[in-house]
Order: structure tokens, then sequence, then C-alpha cells
């Protein structure tokens, strides 16, 4: 068994100063049994394997219209051994059930099985990237490597276009971006694996480079159907650029009162309007086709995500036909490296 020198007060304040940052003023607080999350603060050092992290701030999300909620098991700290920004992902143990369609599922938060997605995507760009420590308790901890930029959502909600001038300058380029991202979760499926949080949220877009990259892995239904059902809600916001409900479409539209039905909604979220083209006429008819397979109106549903990207690279297709152009963002891909 491996043996590691705690790190010390001196240690800390040492790597403090080179790394150009200001000294603790108080001695400093260090966990190296992250079992009681709750209790680790910002100023506290996280000792993991002998490499000291100085906790900053907890994590936050938004959801469902409420303010940011802090993620208490979620970390944002500085590697004081190379000075990165890094996220510490603590155990916590927790378990739901979502309703889809008629059906519940139950998703229970899995630290192993997020560690063994880290293992399978290190070095595809198209995911986080990070690794596992154990801490002095045995505890699995995700070492997460920061990604500054906005989540899909902010990225969208920032363009203040008309949806028809989106979907002329900006939808094929963002699909051609969530499409390849969407090939890298079959990529989990084939392995046995699921991402597990499929959200608008947890695709991010990166500042410096505007990769879209999928973040959060620890939640597992044991089945992809719940990813592909997932992607669904991924490509509504995206053809709506927004979430379009039922009420917001008869509202801004009322000459839509009577004319939408059941069938026209999602079959995740049925106050979401799937058949889009109702709303959007000038929607590409092929990706509208698209959406309706996530719909109370499908015929048949999607049984593995190449199928959806298939669908998607012909409606891209067909974009590009009437535009004339190739998305510059597939472009970019596409080109080799200099």
């Amino acid at each position: 068994m491996s043996t590691v020198t705690p790190v010390t007060e001196e240690g800390i304040q040492e790597r403090l100063r080179r790394l150009g940052l200001p000294a603790l003023e108080a001695r400093p607080v260090v966990w190296r049994d992250t079992t009681r999350y709750m209790s680790i603060e910002r100023g506290h050092v996280v000792e993991l394997e002998g490499v000291p992290y100085l906790v900053r701030c907890n994590e936050r999300e938004g959801r469902f219209g409420l303010d940011e909620q802090p993620k208490f098991w979620v970390k944002r700290a500085v590697n004081l051994d190379t000075g990165a920004t890094q996220v510490l992902k603590l155990v916590v143990e927790e378990s739901f059930k979502v309703t889809v369609g008629a059906r519940q599922v139950l998703c229970v938060r899995s630290a192993a099985k997020e560690s063994r997605v880290l293992e399978l995507v290190r070095g595809d760009a198209r995911f986080m990237q990070g690794r596992t420590v154990r801490d002095a308790a045995g505890n699995p901890v995700r070492v997460i490597d920061f990604i500054p930029g906005n989540d899909l959502l902010s990225e969208l909600d920032a363009l203040r276009v008309a949806h028809e001038e989106y979907c002329r300058a900006f939808l094929p380029s963002v699909l051609a971006r969530v499409s390849e991202s969407l090939a890298g979760l079959a990529r989990l499926h084939d392995a046995g694996l699921c991402h597990g949080d499929i959200r608008n949220d947890h695709l991010l877009v990166e500042r410096s480079t505007g990769a879209y990259k999928w973040i959060d892995f620890d939640l597992d239904q044991g089945f992809a159907d719940f990813d592909i059902w997932s992607v669904g809600n991924i490509l509504h916001y995206v053809a709506a650029q927004g979430f379009m409900t039922f009420r917001e479409a008869i509202e801004t539209q009322p000459r839509l009162s009577g004319k939408l039905t059941r069938d026209d909604a999602s079959f995740f979220f049925p106050h979401r309007i799937m058949n889009l083209a109702k709303v959007y006429p000038y929607l590409p008819e092929k990706l509208n086709r698209v959406l309706l397979r996530f719909s109370f109106s499908a015929p048949a549903c999607y049984d593995r995500i190449s199928q959806i990207t298939d669908d998607l690279a012909e409606a891209l297709a067909s974009m590009v036909r009437e535009s004339g152009e190739w998305p510059a963002a597939s472009r970019r891909q596409k080109e080799p490296a200099a």
C-alpha cells in the first residue's frame, strides 16, 4: 500500500505564495475525509492523495425557473500544485423518480458510474475531462477540469434575434455541433453506459473554442432509453430557440387556439410542443420529422442514438441545399489541425 506524506500548513502557504495567491489569514482547515461534504466551506483545503485543493465555492445550477441552487457536494477549487481551477465532485447518495409518459424511472446518483464514464471518454473533446481519486476514507472523488463558458441554454438565450432569423443564420451551425455531441453519446451506449442526465445546461459551450462538451455523468437509470428520450428535450430547445409551451404558443399566436392537440406534445414534457412546424411553418420539414419522433403522435420511437444522428444529417443536408452553404462549425470540425 502506497503512503502519501500529508501536506503541512507551511506547505499550503508556500504553494499559495508560489502561485501568487493570497496567504490564508487563519490556520487552514484541511479535509482528508470528504464524507461530511456539507461542512467543507470556502477557504478550506481538501487534500486528495497528497494534492491540496483550495475550495473557492460550491457549484450551482438553476432549474425550472428557480434561482440557482448550490450543489454542496460539488466544489470549485484551485489545485495548489498546478494552479488550475478544477471541480471536486464528492460522494452524495440520492435517488428519485421521474415520469416519462406513463412510466416512472428510478434515477440513482452513482460516483462509480461517473468514474467509468470519465475513464471511457478520456481525451474525447466532446466530454468534460477528469479522473477519480480516493480520499482518506476511500470515497471516490472525481477531480474535473473546469470548463470556462456557458451552457447551451444560456448560449441560445443570448441570441437576440427573431426566430426566423435564428433558423436561417444560426440553426444549421448549432444543429451540426449538437449532432456531433450526440454521436459522442453513442460511444457510451456501445460500452453499456449512459449519460443519465442529458439537459440543456449539461451541454457546455467552451468559451475559447466554441466546442460543445457534455458534463455531469453521475446519474444512472440502468438503460439507455432514458438518454434517448432526453435527447428530444435538447432538440426541442435547439429548434425553438427556447422552450415552446402550449400556453406560450397560443398567447403569442392566437390563430393556434384549437389547432394544437395532445399529439403535438412532447412525450417527456407534455406541456411542450414537439410539432413545432405548427408554430414555425418555415421550420425545415426533415427537422420537424425528427422532433415528431419524440411526440405522443410518434408512429415509432428511436431505439439508438445513431438513428437520431442519421436523421439529423439528412435534415442538415436539406438545409444546406436550401442555403447553399455548409455550417461554419461543421467545416471547422472537418478541417485537419494546422
